[in-house]
């Protein structure tokens, strides 16, 4: 009897942990690399049809009464889309506002859905940032 068997261990610390069957341990790795892929192609794929993603690119303040935002909109190529763009300033109070319609365009790859745009501003008082504050698919 080794010393792991003994009577008194047993009855102290209970019976040792079984060993998981091989063939369970070949379907749980099996499981995992299957969920694995299954996450990659979600993550992958990104984003399905219908959807609108928008973010901030970039922004110049041209003087105290102009400002451009640069910006870039996914969507599906036939969907128009509208844009809130804001100019701030330095207490992130919005002194220009403009709302920009995203059109339909050509393309047939999920890389050609993506849009850079660049608009122009009026502002009331000298901005210091420019941003994209939402955007909404138009019926």
């Amino acid at each position: 009897m080794s010393v792991t068997e003994t009577p008194q261990l047993t009855e102290r610390y209970g019976a040792p942990p079984r060993r998981i069957p091989r063939h369970l341990q070949r379907w749980g790795v099996v499981g995992f690399l299957a969920a694995s892929f299954a996450a990659a192609v979600w993550f992958t794929i990104g984003m399905a049809p219908g959807q609108l993603e928008y973010q901030d690119v970039g922004y110049t303040i041209h003087s105290d009464t102009r400002a451009t935002v640069d910006f870039e909109v996914t969507k599906d190529f036939d969907a128009t889309a509208e844009c809130m763009l804001h100019v701030l300033d330095d207490s992130y109070a919005i002194v220009g506002a403009k709302i920009v319609t995203v059109g339909p365009h050509e393309g047939s790859t999920a890389g050609e859905r993506n849009q850079y745009l660049r608009s122009d501003l009026l502002t009331e008082y000298r901005g210091v940032s420019g941003v994209v504050d939402s955007c909404w698919l138009v019926d």
